[in-house]
């Protein structure tokens, strides 16, 4: 009897050992995740930093929907936020060039990422009479191509690693799932574009430049150095246009597009809206690409 009683004892001290260990164990991995505080200037880089960040980031945006990325002012509450922030990453939309001083000074412990700028390859060239259609202008908006998309995720991966290294794997499985999905997105774009006879691709602002270099079409811009298209320039793209036969104007709705609504009725065009800051990146790219498409033909 007692040595029954001494086998049951034994099992009861091995259970509640066992049970013991499964608290701990629930306890360690019932705890929140500490995340990663960033911030971002637009939308789209929300969306790549979410994907491969996942539940390890919380991700505040300064120019949020609708608002326009040139004359933006960050709020007070949103510097206040940001000064509690791990990381910014940049972009280089303009409203940055102003603000950046006093953003790098908000706090010691913030990490400012340049995100974009050694991408940049689209140089500032004067439209004339004769370069409608040939000629490129500044444009920042580099994330508007797939290809380009993959290199700004590298480049979150690859921050996201350094400032948590213990979750690396964790940023590296999410981050080749992205890949996999913009490398989707970029063929299904190609395969639906190459079929389009049309090359023109005229806008109120310049900020497709990036998709219409990877895809083989030709940005042209009615805004020029953020201001408004002069009578004479006005005149001749309204003849380039007629001679093009382009029928669709694109146009943003973060800014005045009065000069778009001009040259589409001079030449009987309709006006379409397509934006490039809309946060669900893939889906949008998706969207603009069929709206482009139809106004090409």
């Amino acid at each position: 009897m007692d040595k029954n009683t001494g086998m049951s004892k034994s099992n009861i001290s091995i259970v509640c050992f066992l049970l013991l260990i499964i608290q701990l164990v629930h306890h360690v991995f019932a705890q929140p995740i500490e995340k990663i505080n960033i911030f971002v200037s637009v939308p789209p880089q929300k969306y790549l930093i979410e994907r491969i960040g996942g539940d390890h980031v919380n991700v505040s945006i300064m120019v949020g929907p609708g608002q326009n990325p040139t004359t933006y002012e960050p709020t007070p509450k949103q510097m206040a936020k940001l000064a509690e922030a791990d990381a910014y990453f940049r972009i280089g939309v303009p409203f940055e060039n102003v603000w950046i001083d006093v953003i790098s000074e908000i706090s010691d412990s913030l990490r400012i990422i340049e995100c974009c700028e050694s991408m940049l390859d689209r140089e500032y060239v004067e439209h004339t009479h004769n370069q409608i259609g040939t000629s490129q202008i500044h444009d920042p908006h580099i994330w508007t191509s797939p290809v380009k998309a993959m290199d700004i995720a590298k480049l979150i991966h690859n921050e996201l690693s350094a400032i948590d290294p213990q979750s690396e794997n964790y940023y590296s499985a999410n981050y080749n799932n992205l890949i996999a999905d913009l490398t989707s997105l970029d063929k299904r774009i190609r395969d639906q574009i190459k079929g389009v006879n049309g090359r023109y691709l005229v806008v109120s602002h310049p900020s497709w430049g990036y998709y219409a270099d990877a895809y083989g079409l030709v940005q042209i811009a009615i805004e020029q150095k953020g201001k408004e298209i002069q009578a004479k320039a006005l005149v001749e793209l309204v003849q380039f246009a007629r001679k093009e036969m382009i029928h669709t104007v694109f146009v943003q709705k973060q800014f005045n597009h009065a000069s778009a609504e001009i040259l589409a009725r001079e030449i009987g065009a309709t006006v379409q809206e397509i934006d490039p800051l809309a946060e669900n990146y893939i889906e949008n790219l998706d969207f603009v690409t069929g709206v482009i498409i139809k106004g090409l033909k």
